[in-house]
């Protein structure tokens, strides 16, 4: 159709009327400006120039217009219809254009044959399909890629803000996350940074804090112990003082029972201070390898001669080995021994059980007793210093055990019923 209109255009129309060498030649030029091959018909269908005449030279096309174009062109006033056309074995598709004058009155027809076979043009067509796939593809992948990459930018500074707050750990210093870039990211890691910094802060003014009140608590322990053993010192003084100034003939006697109180009451002092003392060096330990059963058999040794005691205990032949504070150990053996003789009540015999299980490279000890066991409500408060449920003592004894234990890289806790007894369990790792 723009090839019709540019031949009216170009004033070719006249060749219909008369047919010379330069019409010939601008006819010829102007297919070669388009590069196309075109065949002029007057109105009654005889062909009048072609840039390929051979073909009716030869006689391989008749020197007249195909009928079927000729009768939509002609009589059905079509201003463009395409034809499908053979030439022996050869098909192709043509193409007619009405032209027209200055009147709109059709002056002749002007053919536009493609050679391209069929098979050509299905061929060039799925090669264009082909190529518009592979585009499409290549276009897709590089959009994948760069949503990969994309969502990598976004998403890998979310996982280090999410490594980080995982390995957050209040009371310990935590590292902040460094991010030059001044982005959304880096406020959200700012503000983290700020977050961890306040953290630490206040992880170390809780620390103070209880600190102190550990250090104040303590203090008022310490004084409530010592002035226990004090009261009865004081009072013993005051009734000697009386019976000297009074020339009481029995002061020889009160002197001498008072002095038996004074001396116990020295001796209570003495052992508050020790067990305070040794609570406060809980730090100072030193770890060594030995072998656990030999810690135990010789705090079993010192209880074992109590009186309406029973301890069943039989130390095994191979040795197992772990790594603790020897001095601390026996220590903790010694206060679950002193604390199960002590839980059973008068007038029962008492019986302590201690066996042993070794399992996945650790061993588990239980010390049970048959006493009264350990009230409900007590039972939270059991490790904590300076509790105890008995009248007399500092109650540190098992948070020692359990610091003691716990420096060995092991793990204490306990089991109770209500007038059976009660429990404890340890473990320890073995050491190669």
């Amino acid at each position: 159709m723009q090839i019709g209109r540019a031949f009216e255009n170009a004033r070719l129309t006249g060749g219909v009327y008369y047919m010379g060498q330069d019409y010939l030649a601008k006819f010829d030029e102007f297919a070669n400006v388009y590069s196309a091959d075109i065949t002029l018909f007057n109105t009654k269908g005889e062909m009048l120039a072609s840039t390929q005449p051979k073909l009716y030279d030869n006689g391989l096309i008749a020197k007249r217009i195909n009928g079927k174009a000729y009768i939509n062109l002609h009589q059905l006033n079509k201003s463009i219809f395409i034809n499908p056309e053979i030439i022996g074995n050869f098909s192709y598709k043509a193409g007619y254009v009405a032209l027209t004058n200055g009147q709109n009155r059709t002056i002749g027809y002007l053919q536009l044959p493609s050679f391209s076979n069929e098979e050509d043009y299905k061929s060039r067509l799925s090669s264009l399909l082909d190529a518009m796939i592979n585009i499409y593809a290549l276009i897709f992948i590089a959009i994948g890629l760069l949503a990969v990459f994309i969502a990598r930018q976004i998403t890998t500074p979310l996982n280090i803000i999410q490594y980080s707050l995982s390995k957050t750990i209040y009371g310990q210093k935590n590292e902040p996350i460094k991010w030059k870039r001044k982005d959304e990211i880096g406020t959200l890691i700012a503000e983290y940074n700020n977050m961890i910094a306040a953290l630490e802060q206040s992880a170390q003014k809780l620390a103070q804090s209880e600190r102190e009140s550990a250090w104040r608590e303590m203090a008022k322990q310490v004084a409530h112990e010592i002035k226990n053993p004090l009261t009865p010192l004081k009072l013993g003084l005051q009734l000697l003082e009386k019976s000297w100034k009074d020339k009481d003939p029995k002061f020889d006697q009160k002197f001498e029972r008072f002095s038996k109180s004074f001396v116990e009451q020295i001796e209570s002092l003495s052992s508050i201070a020790s067990e305070f003392s040794a609570f406060a060096k809980m730090p100072d330990t030193r770890l060594e390898k030995m072998d656990v059963f030999d810690i135990l058999t010789q705090a079993v040794v010192v209880y074992k001669q109590t009186e309406n005691i029973k301890i069943n205990y039989q130390a095994p032949e191979d040795p197992f080995k772990v790594s603790a504070d020897r001095d601390q150990l026996l220590r903790c053996f010694n206060n679950l021994l002193k604390n199960a003789i002590e839980a059973i009540p008068q007038g029962r015999d008492g019986v302590i059980e201690i066996a042993h299980m070794i399992t996945n490279g650790a061993i588990l000890l239980s010390i049970k007793d048959n006493g009264n066991g350990i009230p409900a409500n007590l039972r939270e408060k059991i490790f904590e210093p300076n509790f105890t449920t008995k009248s007399s003592g500092t109650g540190l004894g098992l948070a020692f055990v359990k610091n003691s234990i716990e420096n060995a890289g092991g793990k204490v806790w306990f089991e109770t019923v209500i007038g059976e007894g009660t429990t404890f369990y340890i473990s320890l790792p073995e050491v190669a």
